[in-house]
């Protein structure tokens, strides 16, 4: 296991986050597509917000289950608490400043967002 640190862009949003990304998970849907998002899950007790809880929003949309995060100065969205697993943090490892997407070693996942209800359980089956 590995320990990320991650930021949003002007650097006023911080967190950790033991790991292994073995899995990044690719969204089609309206959000993750417009943000750019390359999704990776982890539990609570992985992930550590080190600062900027007070430059953080949060957005929410249609269910209401996923919670958005961005950052209120440059509007980065480093990780989220999805609706697939809201229990969970999704990490946009993009947004991981020492993490090579390039050179990185992992399955990419491909879900289809866009129909959420047909696809979901193929991808919790995955993360069982």
């Amino acid at each position: 296991m590995n320990t990320y640190k991650g930021s949003c862009h002007c650097g006023k949003v911080k967190f950790e986050v033991d790991t292994m990304i073995d899995k990044v998970i690719h969204c089609n849907c309206s959000i993750c597509t417009k943000k750019g998002a390359l999704h990776h899950r982890v539990l609570p007790h992985q992930f550590r917000l080190l600062k900027g809880s007070d430059f953080l929003s949060l957005y929410k949309f249609n269910t209401k289950i996923a919670s958005h995060f961005s950052c209120k100065k440059c509007g980065m969205q480093p990780f989220t608490n999805p609706r697939t697993a809201p229990d969970m943090y999704s990490i946009n490892v993009r947004c991981l400043d020492n993490f090579d997407l390039d050179r990185a070693d992992f399955q990419l996942i491909e879900f289809d967002g866009k129909n959420f209800e047909t696809s979901i359980n193929s991808l919790n089956k995955m993360h069982s």
